[in-house]
């Protein structure tokens, strides 16, 4: 069961009802809204007492940070950039197309870009597209990598993956995230480094981290504490 509850502070706040849960659990939605969840049966005065008790806690959670879209953007990317403009096209329309390295996004001149489901929707378009320049771009960087090291993966494909944004199977195959196509050069590749050296190692032993600094040129650790930091530049 769905609903939400107003709050002076929090706003609005969407409520799952569930059976079989004996507690209350807050997070963010990524579209930024809290989101709470409580056992089945919980009045309205219930779940405005689970909120009062619950504020300060609810204060220190982490907020996600929901990108900004808008008409006249740049947005820097790997080997490439998009850039969005207002066109004659019908509402709810995206039209995307590639000009050399520049990828072109095309929304009606009315759009609403503040509506997070508008956001997600020409978010998700642009994250199609650039998957198709992942093939032409970050494949052919991964491979230049590999071969600078000596490494001689099994294959190299890309994936949709938006949390994990690399993956090494058993048989030394390396996954790529389309999604890298929206980070700075080192950060791409620290992932593809990490990546390759579970090829030697398939865990994340200090042996695997000794070996994947080594890939990374000593800065293992100052490129994982940038990729925590790093915010894409689309809904993900």
């Amino acid at each position: 069961m769905k609903g939400y509850i107003e709050d002076e502070e929090f706003g609005k706040i969407i409520v799952e009802l569930r059976r079989g849960m004996t507690s209350v659990r807050f997070t963010y939605r990524p579209d930024g809204h809290l989101l709470m969840r409580a056992p089945l049966g919980t009045s309205l005065t219930g779940l405005q007492r689970m909120v009062d008790v619950n504020r300060d806690q609810l204060r220190l959670l982490p907020h996600p940070v929901v990108p900004d879209i808008a008409v006249g953007q740049v947005i820097d990317c790997f080997r490439c950039r998009v850039v969005i403009d207002a066109a004659n096209a019908l509402p709810h329309h995206v039209g995307t197309r590639w000009e050399g390295d520049t990828l072109r996004v095309s929304l009606h001149a009315d759009e609403d870009l503040t509506d997070f489901r508008i956001k997600k929707f020409v978010s998700g378009m642009i994250g199609e597209a650039m998957g198709y320049n992942a093939v032409k771009v970050l494949l052919p960087y991964a491979r230049s990598v590999a071969n600078s090291l000596g490494l001689k993966p099994a294959s190299m494909e890309i994936g949709r993956g938006m949390r994990k944004l690399g993956h090494c199977t058993s048989r030394n195959v390396i996954q790529l995230s389309r999604n890298l196509m929206f980070m700075p050069e080192e950060l791409v590749r620290y992932i593809i480094c990490h990546e390759l050296a579970h090829i030697t190692h398939k865990n994340h032993s200090p042996q695997f981290h000794a070996l994947c600094d080594k890939y990374c040129g000593g800065k293992e650790k100052a490129l994982e504490r940038k990729l925590r930091q790093f915010r894409f530049p689309i809904v993900m």
